[in-house]
């Protein structure tokens, strides 16, 4: 407890209680007024923000799909519509699943999107199941490299 705190005695001067217990007084320093500190601050918020702004740049740059509907026609067949964008001209693979009610994989088939000057494709495909699947979605969609 500092000596020019609420229940420091009044007549008491600051610096003796600070010889008898030690306590020397703590100079003003404020966060604001250690240069070294605040640079290494404000050069490690930068550099988290670049690399926050880098990874979200360098994923957006690939295919990307959009589950419009999916159906499960039978105990052995499965449907998904879904939509590819993509960069003009580019050639894309798509990993589509099935799933049973216990989250296990019953149906996987690769779509293969051509490359077109389109770039917004729509799909359609049926997966064939091992057993009855609850739903059916994309996995993931990757360019081909060729």
């Amino acid at each position: 407890m500092s000596p020019s705190g609420p229940n420091a005695p009044a007549d008491v001067p600051p610096d003796v209680l600070a010889a008898r217990y030690g306590r020397r007084p703590r100079p003003d320093r404020r966060w604001y007024r250690r240069p070294v500190r605040l640079a290494a601050a404000v050069v490690g918020g930068v550099l988290v923000l670049a690399y926050g702004a880098w990874l979200a740049v360098s994923q957006s740059q690939g295919p990307s799909f959009t589950e419009i509907s999916h159906q499960v026609v039978d105990d052995r067949t499965a449907e998904i519509r879904f939509s590819v964008t993509r960069p003009a001209g580019t050639e894309v693979r798509c990993q589509v699943h099935a799933l049973d009610a216990s989250s296990s994989e019953v149906g996987l088939v690769q779509v293969d999107v051509p490359a077109s000057s389109a770039t917004d494709v729509q799909e359609s495909v049926q997966v064939r199941t091992t057993s009855r699947a609850v739903t059916v979605g994309v996995e993931s969609c990757s360019a081909v490299e060729r």
